[in-house]
């Protein structure tokens, strides 16, 4: 980002002079700008609805944002291997790590180890817990619903195909080393 300086008289003041910084945005070459660049939209789309959602757990169970993804995935989809959940919720396993201890002790979510793989353990979601999520569910609803109220219904439809494409689309990238090479990079 340019900046420029430019210096002009405030009246009235003591200051004979104040200092203010102009920006003028950079061209993100082929992307344009940064507000057209589709990976930042949708991640701050995607924060700002997370957080609109988290807001809901924090002020109401006292559950940070990484801790009700975590409780979530295990409602949804019932008992996960820890590796289970980094996938599901695309979090890091540290972050994962912290989260689920807290849910321990909370008593939200229980471990066991696998039987045959003393190295793995399965997460699983308590009756407290998904009493918790069941009683979240409501008002998540109704988050979901202000936020979709902007679009028409084929708007909404559509949104919900393009999302579970860049989905599905995502999952490429998860242990790929060169995700973005097409298959005529090979051949020059």
């Amino acid at each position: 980002m340019s900046t420029r300086k430019q210096t002009k008289r405030i009246s009235g003041t003591k200051a004979a002079h104040a200092t203010k910084t102009v920006s003028r945005p950079h061209k993100l070459g082929s992307i344009g700008s940064l507000d057209d660049f589709i990976p930042y939209k949708l991640s701050v789309v995607a924060n700002r609805v997370s957080q609109s959602i988290g807001r809901l757990f924090e002020t109401q169970f006292n559950l940070q944002m990484p801790e009700w993804r975590i409780l979530m995935a295990l409602y949804a989809y019932g008992t996960l291997s820890f590796i289970e959940v980094v996938e599901r919720t695309s979090m890091d396993k540290a972050r994962v790590s912290r989260a689920q201890r807290r849910l321990v002790d909370l008593k939200m979510i229980t471990l066991q180890n696998d039987p045959n793989d003393g190295r793995r353990i399965f997460l699983s979601i308590t009756r407290d817990g998904a009493k918790m999520c069941k009683s979240i569910l409501p008002e998540a609803a109704r988050t979901q619903a202000w936020f979709l109220e902007g679009l028409s219904d084929t708007e909404q439809s559509q949104l919900d195909i393009i999302l579970n494409k860049l989905m599905v689309r995502s999952q490429l990238l998860q242990g790929s080393s060169a995700p973005f090479e097409t298959a005529d990079d090979g051949d020059t």
